[in-house]
């Protein structure tokens, strides 16, 4: 017996052993005996149907029974029962295809302590009949390595910072649960305006918001629920076999909760946020159909505004896929110069004279015509296309105006996605380089919303291009949330009143207050001003008595292509106002 065994370890140790049967010497036979009663791993010999033949001293060690105990019982006795199925496949598996089998399995020890060991496995055929007569196994103690190994995994799954799972995480436990064929619930919790947190008081405060923010996603969640933190700002929560309604109730709560004021050790901080909601199986049963969907669920959400949830939908599918098309034809009406530059004049409101001109995006359609921003600019965000977008339509413009009469300025707004790239200065004197526009000639239009978003961004951005002579303009003001201090730290050169004050004026007597109040504090500030929506002559000459410098609107002209300004520029050239002082007074009486 010795001898067959003595065999069948060498091989399942790797070295076959020699095929011409000989005798063994008897050192050599007791070198084997040695082996089996004193090796660390615990060499088995079973019957067809488990039961133990023989078991070595080891497992005195790895299952705390002598070997007398377990010689002529079942060995699936001493499995865990959330593995018998494992085990009896396996050397179910092992008969059928006779191929050496290993794996891993929990055993109940005689302590009752369970242990993780793994078994190499193989068939020994009867000498007599060549068929398949016993199964020899040796069996390892593996618990030390598998403990080390799922605390590893849980290093390797878990967010280092608000200590929750992570996307890794999340995803394999969508994966598993996907793999049942359990419905669930998925939330998409992305955080509303978070980056000026860390822009304006530093990623540790910001560290802070996202702690708290993750403990209230915990006490809002169930507590069989999975919330995790996929990156940044971004939170997801999976719900195993959600009631009906649940999912949406969840999100509620979680606005209501993220909506009270986070005290940190240095902030108060005031966030909400944006949640996507998805099904399986009714919106899909692979992962990366529910991961498309969430976003698109989440992402239209967001379109709302702050602090809205919405459950995915079929429409929402389509329309993306429509706006994908959308934004294919966009980038290439870009590309193909199809989107031009349309000018508006900016005139000095004392003399009247012409000192630069507004540059307005217009898509020059080639089936639909002019087309105005409305209808395209949403999207351009939204694609991603902003940024080249505004370099074509800057660099048009640019070549343009460098065959003006000299002063003649250029203004030009600019997205506030735009305030997040660090290297747009660079972009823009770049084009002013190799057009010959001075940069002098050039003003950039930024709006206070996407100055406050971002504000820490948004001064070094500024900051770069008034260093390079380039003027920036704060537009739509009084219509966002720019506050006095934030006007100074930017220090823009001039301050656009929003055409809605404007227009108000011979309605609204508070409107003149509110435009007095912002000229009063240009001037104050050493800013320029100019006035937006000027429709008549009347309201020019009030805006005018008020101390506004500049202004733009219908009055003067409305926007126009390159080649329809050669009478502005005629006006220009020869200094000549760009509204006589006779037609004025006519349409002001």
């Amino acid at each position: 017996m010795l001898g067959r065994l003595r065999a069948q370890i060498s091989t399942l140790l790797g070295h076959p052993p020699d095929p011409t049967p000989t005798p063994c010497p008897p050192d050599t036979e007791r070198l084997y005996r040695l082996l089996a009663e004193n090796a660390s791993d615990m060499i088995v010999r079973l019957s067809l149907d488990g039961t133990r033949t023989y078991v070595s001293p080891a497992c005195r060690t790895i299952l705390g029974y002598e070997p007398e105990q377990l010689v002529g019982v079942s060995t699936f006795s001493f499995v865990h029962p959330d593995d018998q199925h494992i085990v009896r496949e396996r050397m179910q598996h092992l008969v059928e295809t006779k191929a050496d089998q290993r794996g891993r399995n929990r055993v109940i020890r005689a302590d009752g302590r369970t242990a993780w060991i793994e078994a190499s496995l193989r068939l020994v055929p009867n000498p007599a009949t060549s068929a398949g007569g016993e199964v020899v196994a040796v069996v390892r103690d593996v618990t030390e390595q598998v403990e080390n190994e799922a605390r590893i995994e849980q290093i390797a799954g878990t967010d280092y910072l608000t200590q929750l799972p992570n996307r890794r995480a999340f995803l394999a436990a969508l994966e598993m649960t996907l793999s049942r064929g359990a419905p669930c619930a998925l939330l998409y919790v992305d955080l509303d305006n978070f980056k000026p947190i860390n822009d304006t008081h530093g990623h540790l405060a910001g560290d802070d918001v996202l702690i708290e923010v993750a403990q209230r996603l915990r006490q809002e969640a169930p507590e069989d629920a999975l919330v995790s933190r996929l990156g940044g700002d971004e939170f997801a929560i999976l719900l195993a076999e959600p009631r009906a309604g649940t999912a949406p109730a969840l999100a509620e709560r979680i606005l209501v909760a993220l909506a009270a004021p986070i005290q940190t050790s240095c902030v108060v901080a005031e966030i909400s946020a944006s949640i996507g909601i998805t099904l399986s199986p009714e919106h899909g049963t692979e992962t990366e159909t529910l991961l498309r969907a969430i976003d698109l669920a989440m992402y239209n959400a967001k379109r709302l505004g702050s602090a809205h949830y919405l459950v995915f939908s079929e429409d929402m599918e389509e329309e993306r896929r429509e706006a994908a098309i959308h934004h294919l034809r966009l980038r290439q009406a870009i590309i193909a110069g199809e989107i031009i530059p349309y000018y508006q004049p900016l005139v000095d409101l004392r003399s009247r004279r012409l000192i630069g001109l507004e540059v307005l995006a217009r898509w020059r359609h080639p089936e639909r015509g002019i087309l105005p921003p409305s209808e395209f600019i949403d999207a351009a965000e939204r694609a991603g296309l902003i940024g080249l977008m505004f370099e074509s339509i800057l660099r048009q413009a640019s070549q343009d105006a460098a065959r003006w009469p000299d002063g003649l300025k250029i203004a030009v707004n600019m997205s506030p996605l735009q305030l997040q790239d660090a290297t747009l200065s660079g972009t823009v004197l770049d084009i002013l380089s190799q057009t010959g526009l001075s940069p002098l000639r050039l003003e950039l239009e930024v709006t206070e919303t996407g100055i406050v978003h971002d504000l820490g961004t948004a001064k070094r951005v500024l900051a770069m291009l008034r260093t390079a002579g380039i003027r920036v303009a704060l537009d739509d003001f009084g219509t966002g949330y720019a506050s006095l201090r934030m006007v100074k730290e930017l220090a823009v050169d001039r301050l656009k009143i929003d055409r809605s004050f404007v227009v108000a004026l011979a309605s609204a007597p508070e409107s003149g207050r509110y435009v007095s109040a912002i000229i009063g504090l240009a001037r104050a500030l050493g800013l320029g001003t100019t006035a937006e929506g000027i429709e008549d002559a009347a309201t020019m000459r009030r805006i005018a008595a008020m101390g506004c410098d500049l202004g733009q609107g219908y009055y003067f002209g409305r926007p126009r292509p390159m080649e329809g300004l050669d009478s502005w520029l005629t006006c220009a050239a020869e200094g000549i106002p760009i509204i006589p002082e006779d037609e004025a007074q006519a349409a002001s009486d």
